[in-house]
C-alpha cells in the first residue's frame, strides 16, 4: 500500500504533464476515500487536490515540502528527483527539481 501511495504522490507532484498530475491526484483521492489505507491520506488530499496540482511550480516548491513532512513519502520523493528528474530533458523540470531537492533536504 505504501508503494502505491508513494508512486501516486510522486506522479501527482512531479510529473511534467498537468493531466498526469491531475489523474494521479484523483486516483490518490479515490483510494483515500474508498480504502482509507494510504498514510496521512486526508491531510495530503486536502493539499494536493485536483486544482492545486494544476500549477507545476506549486507542486515542486510547495506541495512537495508539505508531503515530505510525512516520513512515509520523504525518501521516495528525494530518490525520484535524484534518479529521474535532475537529468530530465526539460530544463524547467531540472530547475524545479534542484529547487525541490534544496527544500526537501536539510
Amino acid at each position: 500500500v505504501n508503494q502505491i501511495a508513494s508512486a501516486l504522490i510522486i506522479a501527482a507532484i512531479f510529473d511534467r504533464d498537468v493531466n498526469c498530475r491531475r489523474a494521479a491526484s484523483a486516483a490518490f483521492q479515490e483510494n483515500v476515500g474508498r480504502q482509507g489505507t494510504f498514510p496521512h491520506g486526508i491531510d495530503i488530499v486536502t493539499t494536493a487536490d485536483y486544482f492545486a496540482v494544476g500549477n507545476r511550480a506549486n507542486c515542486f516548491l510547495n506541495i512537495s515540502v508539505y508531503v515530505a513532512g510525512f516520513p512515509e513519502y520523504t525518501q521516495s520523493m528525494i530518490d525520484h528527483l535524484i534518479n529521474m528528474k535532475i537529468n530530465h530533458w526539460d530544463s524547467v523540470i531540472r530547475e524545479f527539481s534542484a529547487e525541490a531537492l534544496h527544500n526537501l533536504t536539510p
